[in-house]
């Protein structure tokens, strides 16, 4: 059986891939053992906590995107899913498990999170 290069491969597809592009890491939040049920994401009782810890992150430079899936389009007129996503920087895996556990709402059960890491070789 051959090997496949990937590595050539994705060269040889696109000039534009970019073989050392960043990494970021990805938090997928979603509902915890302490979810209400029936409840809104952004009407659940800790909402504000975690709205606030996002917050904070944004202002340290350290998100790059985040917010809540969506069932509807329209932001908060819109219908919010259960859950979300951030993508986020971090030095490390550790320091990235860190940051996406500090969440309030995830240290209470609110929020469940995995994080991911993401390598971006196709970018601006």
């Amino acid at each position: 059986m051959n090997q496949i290069d990937w590595r050539s491969v994705l060269l040889e597809c696109a000039t534009m891939v970019d073989e050392n592009g960043p990494h970021y890491f990805v938090a997928f939040q979603t509902p915890g053992p302490n979810w209400a049920k029936g409840v809104r994401y952004n009407e659940q009782p800790e909402f504000m906590k975690h709205v606030g810890y996002m917050t904070e992150l944004q202002e340290k430079g350290i998100t790059v995107l985040s917010g809540p899936f969506m069932e509807q389009a329209g932001g908060l007129d819109g219908v919010l899913a259960d859950g979300g996503m951030t993508i986020f920087r971090a030095a490390d895996r550790d320091e990235a498990m860190r940051i996406g556990t500090d969440d309030p709402t995830v240290k209470s059960g609110m929020l469940n999170v995995d994080v991911k890491m993401l390598w971006v070789p196709f970018h601006e």
